[in-house]
């Protein structure tokens, strides 16, 4: 588990995107992965009346003074305490919104409330992630096989630029990701400016025209503020693929699978050290040996 003296922001996110796939899948789940590992351990109080959502604006709010970033732990601890006895709605938003502070705060993510939460959640999470990614995984298997030609086309089509206007949108696009990095590094919210690089480099990686040496620039300049800030960024966007790709699975959307699938065999080339390698290529796996038996490589170049 990725405790060591603080809660990385790559394992905070990976949690907080369990407990949201979580949510939908039913009350039995939710009570056996996040409510009863949350009461065994002793974090539930009862007959309060406290209010979980005005306390989350509260702290919210506070958080934005230093000088109160020490209490953001027991109080998040008390906070879901109350949850739990209130609601399983409650308790999953203020356990992301505990999570959440992790990600912001180093502070936060070192306090012992939150070494102890997430020792608590971290390991009936993953086993929720073993079993979804599971039945993910057959759900894609029985779907790939029936996809028509023409979607299964459509995913495997790179991003074009037809037109003068979509350059100019994309030179926008990274000027825009310069200004908003340069006034989150100006507030040192190193958080924000991961999540600005993650997003872009999902979006247009891919794409014809992708600014590759300006993300290169922002990257090197972030390590500089930051050490491990590439690392995390990376361990960022393989958790965002990984839960992209369950979700539309989950939804039904193979095309938008294939096309996320496809953006994590680009982004990380091979690399058996990234997060949800494996997960990944056991569904890429499948989608080529249908390719592949269906005789479909040359349609799709």
């Amino acid at each position: 588990m990725e405790l060591q003296h603080k809660v990385s922001v790559s394992l905070s996110q990976e949690l907080i995107k369990s407990i949201r796939i979580l949510a939908k899948s039913g009350k039995d789940s939710f009570v056996s992965y996040l409510y009863n590992p949350v009461v065994d351990a002793g974090w539930q109080k009862r007959q309060s009346d406290i209010n979980v959502r005005k306390t989350m604006e509260r702290i919210t709010l506070e958080s934005q003074n230093q000088a109160f970033l020490n209490t953001i732990g027991p109080r998040c601890k008390r906070l879901i305490m109350h949850a739990a006895d209130e609601s399983l709605s409650a308790l999953g938003d203020s356990s992301i919104f505990f999570l959440e502070k992790m990600q912001l705060h180093t502070r936060v993510s070192g306090s012992p409330e939150a070494l102890d939460f997430v020792s608590i959640i971290n390991q009936p999470l993953n086993e929720f992630q073993k079993k979804i990614g599971e039945k993910s995984e057959k759900i894609f298997s029985d779907a790939i096989s029936g996809i028509g030609k023409d979607v299964l086309k459509s995913a495997f089509d790179p991003v074009k630029l037809d037109a003068s206007s979509e350059k100019i949108r994309l030179d926008g696009e990274i000027k825009r990701l310069y200004d908003n990095i340069l006034i989150a590094s100006s507030y040192r919210n190193i958080s924000k400016c991961r999540k600005l690089l993650a997003s872009y480099i999902i979006r247009f990686s891919d794409g014809e025209d992708y600014a590759s040496d300006d993300v290169r620039k922002l990257i090197t300049a972030m390590n500089k503020r930051e050490d491990g800030f590439e690392e995390e960024l990376k361990n960022q966007m393989a958790v965002d693929l990984y839960f992209r790709i369950t979700k539309s699975i989950l939804d039904g959307d193979i095309s938008s699978s294939v096309q996320f699938i496809r953006k994590y065999g680009y982004i990380f080339e091979g690399n058996a050290s990234a997060k949800h390698f494996y997960d990944i290529d056991r569904l890429e796996r499948i989608l080529y040996k249908m390719i592949t038996e269906k005789n479909l490589w040359d349609e799709l170049k």
